[in-house]
């Protein structure tokens, strides 16, 4: 049975996605701060107890270890599919930002995923025709104000996916990434209505688990979701630097 480890699979995309891959017969691995939550979740449909739930702090190095190894021992040592899904959220003037509040983001969403990926490294390889899938968001098309320190650190999963899509060829692991827009989460929710205003809150989390389902057969080292976000990123790449500013200014109502 192929098999998955989610990140912060207790809710929202991460759980979306568990739901998704057991659906299609996957054994799933839903791993969380709140473990209790993911054992609940995985008590009910579609899952009926099969797969496995457990702790992770991504900032965590043995935190990580560990989880990595009880997934590994329930999926017969196999590791299909790894989502770094694990992240967090800081909004707001980047001079008033708190240290603690960057500090936070970047030691989940940059080190956090960089420190999954690498100690999963190795049961990957164990596994044929491995994939990785890292949330990345269409914040990393443009460098977003007022969400300067989350923009950056996708800036960086987006570099490292592009990096590991190359390195990790050669080992039969195809490393990709996920670009949504704002997803009707409490996360996205907690953007600024400015945010808000031209580039509205109209993505499931189901749509982000659909693709995450078909990236895993559609090898592409990016999935851009939404039509919004694929024509931003189109005129991103044609227009001159001074009008892509502009357009970025526009859409975040700067």
């Amino acid at each position: 049975m192929k098999s998955i480890f989610i990140t912060g699979g207790g809710r929202g995309i991460g759980l979306a996605i568990g739901q998704k891959f057991a659906r299609k017969g996957w054994f799933v691995g839903l791993y969380d701060l709140d473990e209790t939550m993911c054992q609940e979740r995985l008590a009910a449909a579609p899952f009926d107890g099969t797969g496995v739930a457990g702790f992770i702090d991504v900032t965590d190095s043995d935190s990580v270890t560990a989880a990595l190894a009880d997934f590994a021992s329930r999926s017969g040592g196999r590791l299909d599919v790894l989502v770094n899904n694990a992240g967090v959220l800081s909004v707001g003037d980047f001079a008033q930002t708190a240290p603690a509040q960057i500090a936070n983001v970047i030691g989940v969403n940059v080190q956090g995923l960089t420190t999954v990926s690498q100690r999963a490294f190795p049961y990957l390889c164990d596994t044929p025709d491995a994939t990785v899938i890292n949330l990345c968001s269409a914040s990393s098309v443009h460098g977003i104000p007022w969400l300067s320190v989350y923009s950056a650190s996708k800036f960086y999963v987006d570099g490292l996916t592009q990096a590991l899509n190359i390195e990790w060829a050669t080992h039969d692991i195809h490393v990709t990434c996920l670009k949504p827009p704002a997803i009707n989460t409490e996360m996205g929710h907690r953007l600024e209505p400015r945010h808000k205003a031209r580039m509205p809150i109209d993505m499931e989390v189901e749509q982000v688990a659909e693709a995450a389902f078909a990236a895993v057969i559609h090898r592409r080292p990016h999935h851009l979701l939404g039509r919004r976000v694929r024509l931003w990123y189109v005129l991103e790449g044609l227009l001159p630097a001074r009008w892509a500013r502009r357009l970025t200014c526009y859409l975040v109502g700067a």
